[in-house]
């Protein structure tokens, strides 16, 4: 069985005999960095509409279905809103697994579906 030919861009820190593991560390980090999810910008009036979805959900108690993003990319989360800490600007939402917080800042998008 023969192996796939690495490229020298791949294999850049094997082939060395002269970087040192800092300088690895550094590269692989760097790299690790630069394939984050980056989240779209959204306007006032996106963060307005979302503001008052959540708003609503939390007055009416109806079921919310969250999009929003970490380290891990984009997520989807439905629940409950239990609470909202204007201060921390995050949001307390139960789910089938637990209580969550979401902080205002990630959400990119928000529904209201049935009643509880």
């Amino acid at each position: 069985m023969k192996n796939k030919p690495v490229s020298k861009k791949e294999n850049l820190f094997a082939s060395s005999r002269f970087i040192l593991p800092e300088h690895r560390d550094l590269y692989l980090r760097m790299k690790a960095e630069q394939e984050r999810y980056c989240p779209p910008d959204l306007d006032e009036e996106e963060r307005a509409t979302i503001s008052a979805i959540l708003f609503q959900g939390l007055q009416q108690k109806r079921l919310l279905t969250l999009r929003y993003y970490d380290d891990k990319g984009e997520q989807r989360i439905i629940g409950h809103a239990l609470h909202v800490d204007p201060v921390s600007q995050r949001l307390k939402l139960q789910t089938q697994n637990g209580v969550s917080w979401i902080s205002y800042q990630t959400i990119l998008a928000a529904e209201v579906e049935d009643i509880w």
